[in-house]
């Protein structure tokens, strides 16, 4: 069972003012019951990310010391609107290895970085009416530091430890709504979190589960552009590359179809006799398959013309690492000094990838979770050509849910004048839905902002999207 180990730490600091600016919590105090003391650290502030309130710092987790850190690093935006009733959104990175501050930097919190290394208002945040909690997950990641996982279920363990204690801090907002999101290898993350959340809760109810830790109030799940299953995402990548666009030419396409057999064969292997060195084998066999990189395009948008790599593609990657490396931002987030931001860990990917933790079939846990009540979302850039719709799409039909039947009957309709479609089973907005985006990327939330805060407000409310209609008034 999954228990915690008391923290033994030096005296406890705790500095308080009024002004926004200077809230400052700093040691192992503890004020839950018998949730065992852990180190923290927060800092409220509401001049770095213009336009509201937030907060940002450390949470130690389980067997963190001194001697030995393990600590991860959250920035939490206060919903601009009844943050202390607003629903709570948990968001992270992919990779394995990306840091969870890309998100809440590129537009899902009330501001943006800019290329000037400044924070600009964002018209279109996710934080406006809804708490946003972005974490650099696993440790190793962003700035968070210390002893480090090398695979997603490990990962999962320390994302739970991670908001139990967060809720212990944020008491206020223990009691709301939780929707976990995230995209690429958060498609991965995000089951794995999911389902040790249902695990813990059922295990608090029986009576178990970790002292002083709270039910959490898990309700949904949304992800964007996932890597759920290894399988489907190789199988269907030249599809997309080859044929729904010209990402490849002829000759690049000819060459990875005959070698694409080989690949899948050997994580269809893995998945029938799952150990670390079939897992490594497979990881081998599909790594020289296609090229993931073509002189003058982006793999993350087809549409754009750049010298195909990420920093120049996605300058805000660049623009996120710089402001998160200024000395100040790092003293008014309440990062030590000697750290330093990147937007990939390349240590975090090196570790899973010699894991073999990309291959499984992350997907399966949906199943689970479907049963249990939990909503699933995935919103999906048309032009990624790097975890493509096609993809997931196959990976969304083989969840053997009680909504599969219904899923694969289904067509998928148009909805809103920004080319999208919408395929949704169940009241609402749906248990089991998925959105189709015609004119974003792997990263939707840069791509189309407006687009995706109208998303993000039909599923969080749990709202029916309406299908909109043509000038004749037919649906």
């Amino acid at each position: 069972m999954f228990t915690f180990l008391v923290l033994i730490t030096t005296t406890a600091v705790l500095v308080l003012h009024r002004s926004w600016a200077s809230l400052l919590f700093i040691g192992n105090i503890s004020y839950a019951h018998e949730l065992e003391p852990f180190f923290h650290l927060v800092k409220t502030h509401d001049d770095l990310c213009i336009g509201g309130t937030s907060h940002s710092g450390y949470i130690g987790l389980e067997e963190d010391s001194e001697d030995k850190p393990k600590r991860s690093f959250f920035w939490y935006f206060e919903a601009q609107n009844n943050h202390e009733d607003a629903p709570v959104i948990l968001t992270i990175g992919g990779g394995p290895g990306s840091s969870g501050m890309a998100n809440p930097l590129f537009g899902q919190s009330h501001c943006k970085v800019t290329e000037n290394k400044t924070t600009v208002a964002n018209p279109n945040a996710w934080s406006e009416n809804y708490n946003l909690v972005a974490l650099d997950h696993p440790i190793g990641v962003g700035f968070s530091y210390g002893t480090q996982v090398n695979n997603s279920r490990a990962a999962a363990y320390d994302a739970y430890d991670f908001l139990i204690k967060f809720f212990h801090l944020f008491p206020k907002l223990a009691n709301n709504k939780l929707v976990l999101a995230g995209g690429s290898y958060g498609g991965t993350y995000i089951p794995h979190i999911a389902t040790v959340i249902r695990e813990q809760n059922a295990a608090l109810a029986a009576g178990g589960g970790v002292p002083g830790a709270t039910h959490l109030n898990l309700e949904a799940m949304m992800v964007s552009n996932p890597m759920s299953d290894l399988l489907t995402h190789k199988r269907w990548a030249l599809q997309q590359r080859c044929y729904y666009t010209d990402f490849y030419n002829t000759s690049t396409c000819n060459a990875a179809f005959e070698r694409l057999p080989f690949c899948l064969e050997s994580i269809q292997m893995a998945y029938m006799n799952d150990t670390v060195e079939n897992r490594a084998l497979a990881m081998a066999v599909c790594e020289d398959v296609y090229p993931d990189r073509v002189p003058g395009r982006s793999l993350e948008n087809v549409n754009l013309r750049c010298d195909g790599t990420l920093e120049n593609c996605t300058p805000e990657t660049t623009w996120a690492s710089d402001f998160m490396n200024l000395p100040a931002t790092k003293a008014t987030l309440g990062v030590p000094e000697h750290l330093n931001f990147s937007f990939v860990s390349r240590q975090v990917h090196k570790e899973f990838v010699a894991e073999g933790d990309m291959v499984q079939q992350a997907y399966l846990l949906y199943e689970d979770l479907l049963r249990a009540g939990y909503r699933l979302l995935h919103y999906i850039g048309k032009l990624d050509a790097n975890c493509a719709w096609p993809g997931v799409l196959s990976m969304l039909r083989l969840v053997r849910s009680q909504y599969q039947s219904a899923f694969l009957a289904a067509p998928d309709l148009p909805w809103t004048s920004e080319d999208a479609t919408v395929r949704a089973i169940g009241p609402g907005a749906g248990n089991f839905t998925y959105v189709l985006m015609g004119s974003a990327g792997h990263f939707v939330t840069d791509d189309q902002p407006v687009l995706v805060k109208k998303i993000l407000y039909h599923w969080v409310e749990n709202v029916p999207f309406e299908v909109e209609q043509d000038q004749s008034g037919a649906s």
